[in-house]
């Protein structure tokens, strides 16, 4: 068809620097006259180079050349011989700003509220409130409501990783459930086993619970499973604890081969690995990745899940399939809690159970693959030449490693501007990641947020090595 050959001609020009990244199109009128094609022609192939993520519609103002994300540079991850250490926390890992109360757009990892279904959720929580009647004066159930426990299990069921209600045991938030989880499986001065670079949240947690740790380098495929088994076999460390689908900072996932290959060494070696799960629903794609814990055959994959970053952090709801841990589990959760808010877990059993849900998350889905485009596009105008960002299969962060930065030096000033972001020596206890930033991309890109992004880029400018003296980038 002829709008294809115009498609491989354009796509040709972008290749060869014809067309720059960022340009503007010609107008559809001005492309038909210049091809000798009907508008309809060229309409059609305008349609496909945006599908294909060769150029984007700005409203008002026409068509850009943009860049497919397969197309774009990726940071590298560093390669290092990973030992144990003590966790030194980076000033820079904090998770709020000194005296800011509410965090900006693009700090912490979080969807804009007003993509939340909130008048549906007062409605879930208003008829689970009917349904407990009076039962709301007991104390809750320890291990949790047995409606959410069911809701879920029938959930994750309907993706294939069916497991029963009387395997869940609900817990305050994520967090709340890897907490728990290593209080269950090791001491203070343990080693635990982690991935590099690592959540903040879980380094501040580690630290608050006195263990050890040792970074696992991350690839591009996932994690050096060679060097994690290595220090099961010496001895070294008491437990994993890693994000295996979309993992943040950088987005990747582990493929279903090393996910089962995780599961085999912890069963292996019987070391618990705890997984940290949060990011499972928000792939970009259609499917569903399973979790390692899928092929976990003895039970030592404590599998941890939560709605705060899918529905309302406000919740507190979180989960986890302790596997053979289930015991000690309840117990340390009996000793911590009194079990979690009744109304929150009946509330949100309606919402699963109604399949408002699942329709939420075909949403959100759609959307973050959407922002997660429209953010690189622009911070690829915006950034340093050099600039390599992520390609992330799902979550809300884009991984920005850029050439001589030292964003130690760029998060000051921008806590001086009053400007969010995470700088990347945050996510490691080790001298790694001073040219890397994490920015949230769960909001949308307005006025308002690409002018902060504006804001970064410029400090990125500033306080890249040699540029401290350049014009600096301003789309």
């Amino acid at each position: 068809m002829r709008y294809k050959v115009i498609v491989e001609q354009i796509i040709g020009d972008i290749r060869t620097g014809k067309l720059c990244h960022g340009s503007r199109m010609p107008s559809l009128r001005k492309m038909s006259g210049l091809m000798g094609v009907s508008m309809t022609t060229t309409l059609n192939a305008y349609h496909l180079l945006e599908e294909l993520g060769w150029i984007v519609a700005k409203p008002q103002s026409g068509f850009y050349v943009s860049c497919p994300l397969s197309e774009q540079r990726a940071p590298e991850p560093p390669q290092f011989r990973s030992q144990l250490k003590e966790i030194s926390l980076q000033e820079s890992s904090v998770s709020y700003l000194p005296g800011v109360y509410e965090p900006g757009p693009l700090g912490i990892s979080q969807l804009d509220p007003e993509l939340m279904p909130t008048e549906a959720l007062q409605r879930s929580l208003k008829r689970g409130m009917k349904r407990l009647n009076q039962s709301i004066h007991r104390y809750p159930d320890r291990q949790g409501d047995i409606s959410l426990r069911q809701a879920l299990s029938s959930h994750f069921e309907h993706y294939g990783f069916p497991f029963t209600d009387k395997e869940l045991v609900i817990t305050g938030g994520c967090i709340d459930a890897v907490r728990i989880g290593l209080e269950a499986i090791s001491c203070p001065g343990d080693g635990i086993a982690i991935s590099s670079p690592c959540f903040s949240g879980l380094l501040e947690l580690l630290s608050g619970l006195s263990r050890k740790v040792v970074e696992i380098p991350c690839t591009a495929e996932g994690i050096d499973l060679e060097q994690f088994e290595y220090h099961l076999q010496q001895g070294t460390v008491k437990a994993g604890l890693f994000s295996t689908s979309h993992m943040n900072p950088q987005g990747i996932s582990m493929s279903p081969q090393q996910k089962q290959t995780l599961a085999e060494l912890a069963n292996h070696y019987q070391v618990p690995v705890i997984e940290d799960d949060i990011y499972m629903e928000l792939g970009h794609g259609k499917t569903m990745p399973l979790p390692a814990k899928y092929w976990d055959k003895g039970g030592y994959v404590l599998w941890c899940g939560s709605i705060s970053k899918t529905l309302a952090a406000g919740f507190r709801l979180g989960w986890c399939l302790p596997g053979r841990f289930l015991p000690e589990y309840l117990r340390l959760h009996g000793i911590t809690h009194f079990g979690v808010a009744t109304p929150a877990q009946a509330g949100i059993a309606d919402f699963i159970n109604t399949g408002q849900y699942h329709s939420h998350l075909n949403k959100i889905r759609n959307y973050l693959q959407r922002n997660i485009r429209d953010y690189k596009n622009r911070l690829a105008e915006l950034m340093p030449d050099g600039t390599a960002i992520s390609q992330p299969e799902g979550g809300m962060v884009l991984w920005l490693q850029i050439p001589g930065l030292d964003s130690g030096a760029l998060w000051k000033a921008a806590c001086e501007q009053g400007t969010d972001l995470r700088a990347g020596p945050a996510f490691s206890t080790l001298p790694l990641y001073q040219d890397c930033l994490r920015i949230n991309v769960g909001w949308p890109l307005n006025e308002f947020t690409d002018a902060i992004l504006v804001q970064i880029a410029e400090l990125a400018t500033r306080y890249s090595q040699g540029n401290e003296n350049m014009p600096q980038k301003t789309g």
